[in-house]
C-alpha cells in the first residue's frame, strides 16, 4: 500500500515507524526541517519538505498512486483541506486530526462527501479510553468487542493473588475465558498451557463480558467501586471526560488553574464542580478533601505535573489514579513508579486510524501493551483456509491466537474443536510481525 502521512509529530513519526515496518511504501510530509531530520535519521520512509495543503507538494509525494492519505499535523484546517485535494485525486481512503469541537459537531461535517472518511479526535478518543477505566478501575486497560458483548481486560497480578505460581493449564475456572497474552518485564508472550505466572506480570484476558467479574475473582482482583472522581486540567480530554462521566451519575469535580477556563466550564457542564486552583498545591488537595475521591485523572498539558500530582493523591490515598503521558515511551516508566494507569493520546490516535489501513473487513484494532502487541476484530470471509475447519486444523503462524468468536448474541471463548463459520466476528490477537499473516488469514483466498 502506497500511504501519505501528512505531519512528523508524535502521531505520524508513530505512524510512519508502524506501517514503514509493515513495508508499506510511506511518504512523510513535514515543514519542519528539524523534524524531517530526526525522521530521515531514524525511519525508512521517504520525506518531503512542505505544506501538506498543496498541490505541488503531494504530486511531489505521487498523490495520483496513493491508496491511502492521513493528515495529522497540528493545524485542523490543513488536515482538512490536504484530505479534500487527496479525493480529487481519486485516494480511496483519507483520515484527517480534528481537534477542533467546532468542525467535529457541525452537521454534515463527517460526510465523505467532504473528503474525510475518518475524524479522529484525539481528546474524545482518550477521554472515551478513561471512562471505560473509570467504570472497571482494577484493570489498566478495558476494551470492547462484538457489540459490548466480549470484554478484553488488561490486568497486573498483585502479590497476594492466588495464582502466582500456577501453570495456565492448572487454573480450571468452570468459566469459559482466555489469557491471550503475557506482558513480562515488556516482553510480550502468547502463553502455553505448561506457562506458570508470576507475580507482576500483566495479563491480558478475554472472556463474555457478564462472565469477566467473576474471571477477575479467581485471577485474585475485586471490583473496586468509583463513586467521586476528580479532575485535574479543563482542557478538551477534561471537559469531555466529565461530559461522558456526568452522564452516568459519577460525582466529578475539575481543577483548573486558568480562571476563564473555569468559568467556561461552568457554563458548559451540567453536574460538575469546578474549583480554581493549582492542583500541585498539595495545601488545595488537602482542603478540597481529594482523598475522598475515589480516582484522580491528571490530564494536564504537562507530563510532568500529570505525574506529579498522581502520586499526591495517591499518597493522599486516593485508590486509583490516572495520568495523561504524551511520550508513550514514558508509560511503563510512569506506570512502575506509581500512578496506577498511564494514558497516550498518541498511541489511541494511532490504533483509531490503524483499522483504515488493514486489509479485509475490519471492525476495530486496538493497540496493546505500548504498540507489542493489536488486537484486530475482523468480519470472518465467506470462504478461505479459516472457514468451516475446526481450529485445531488449522496452521496458524507465529504470534496470532484466536481470542474469541461471536456468531449473532452467543460468544464462543474457543478451543480446537471450535469452527470459524462464514460472517462470524472474530477477535484475533497478533504480535506486531504476525499482522500481515492475520490480513492474509482473513483474505478469503
Amino acid at each position: 500500500m502506497q500511504v501519505i502521512i501528512i505531519g512528523a509529530g508524535k502521531v505520524g513519526f508513530s505512524l510512519a515507524e508502524k506501517l514503514s515496518g509493515e513495508n508499506h511504501d510511506v511518504y512523510l510530509i513535514e515543514q519542519s526541517q528539524e523534524r524531517l531530520k530526526i525522521v530521515e535519521e531514524k525511519l525508512d520512509v521517504q520525506t518531503i519538505e512542505g505544506n501538506g495543503a498543496s498541490i505541488s507538494t503531494l504530486l511531489a509525494a505521487d498523490i495520483e498512486n496513493t491508496d491511502l492519505l492521513i493528515a495529522v499535523t497540528e493545524v485542523d484546517e490543513i488536515n482538512i483541506v490536504a484530505c479534500l485535494l487527496a479525493k480529487q485525486y481519486h485516494v480511496n481512503k483519507t483520515v484527517a486530526r480534528v481537534r477542533n469541537p467546532e468542525y467535529v459537531e457541525t452537521s454534515g461535517f463527517r460526510n465523505t462527501t467532504m473528503g474525510i472518511d475518518l475524524v479522529i479526535n484525539p481528546e474524545m478518543v482518550t477521554a472515551e479510553t478513561i471512562a471505560r477505566i473509570t467504570d472497571i478501575p482494577e484493570a489498566l486497560n478495558v476494551e470492547y468487542y462484538a457489540g459490548g458483548h466480549v470484554q478484553l481486560l488488561e490486568i497486573c497480578v498483585d502479590d497476594h493473588a492466588p495464582v502466582i505460581g500456577k501453570r495456565l493449564a492448572d487454573l480450571n475456572f468452570n468459566i469459559p475465558y482466555l489469557i491471550v497474552a503475557v506482558l513480562r518485564k515488556q516482553e510480550m508472550i502468547i502463553p502455553r498451557g505448561d506457562d506458570v505466572i508470576q507475580e507482576k506480570d500483566l495479563l491480558f484476558v478475554m472472556a463474555e463480558t457478564s462472565e469477566m467479574i467473576y474471571i477477575e475473582q479467581l485471577l485474585g482482583k475485586s471490583r473496586v467501586h468509583i463513586g467521586e472522581v476528580t479532575i485535574l486540567g479543563g482542557g478538551r480530554i477534561g471537559f469531555n471526560l466529565a461530559k461522558i462521566l456526568e452522564r452516568s451519575n459519577y460525582k466529578v469535580k475539575i481543577i483548573e488553574k486558568d480562571y476563564r477556563k473555569c468559568q467556561q466550564l461552568s457554563s458548559q457542564l451540567e453536574r460538575t464542580l469546578v474549583i480554581h486552583g493549582d492542583g500541585t498545591d498539595i495545601s488545595l488537595l488537602e482542603e478540597e478533601d481529594i482523598s475522598q475521591s475515589d480516582m484522580v485523572v491528571a490530564v494536564t498539558g504537562d507530563d510532568k505535573v500529570n505525574l506529579l500530582v498522581s502520586l499526591l493523591a495517591k499518597h493522599l490515598g486516593v485508590k486509583k489514579t490516572v495520568a495523561q503521558i504524551r511520550r508513550s515511551d514514558y508509560v511503563p516508566l510512569v506506570e512502575k513508579v506509581g500512578v496506577d494507569v498511564a494514558v497516550s493520546p498518541r498511541m489511541l490516535t494511532a490504533a483509531a486510524i490503524l483499522k483504515h489501513i488493514r486489509r479485509g473487513d475490519i471492525i476495530s484494532v486496538t493497540l496493546l501493551g505500548g504498540a507489542k502487541a493489536e488486537m484486530l476484530e475482523m468480519v470472518a470471509p465467506d470462504s478461505g483456509r479459516i472457514i468451516n475447519r475446526p481450529l485445531e486444523k488449522i496452521r496458524f503462524p507465529r504470534g496470532i491466537i484466536i481470542g474469541a468468536i461471536a456468531r449473532g448474541d452467543k460468544v464462543i471463548v474457543p478451543t480446537g474443536k471450535d469452527i470459524i463459520l462464514a460472517g462470524d466476528l472474530v477477535m484475533v490477537f497478533a504480535l506486531p510481525k504476525a499482522v500481515n499473516k492475520v490480513e492474509e488469514l482473513f483474505a478469503g483466498r
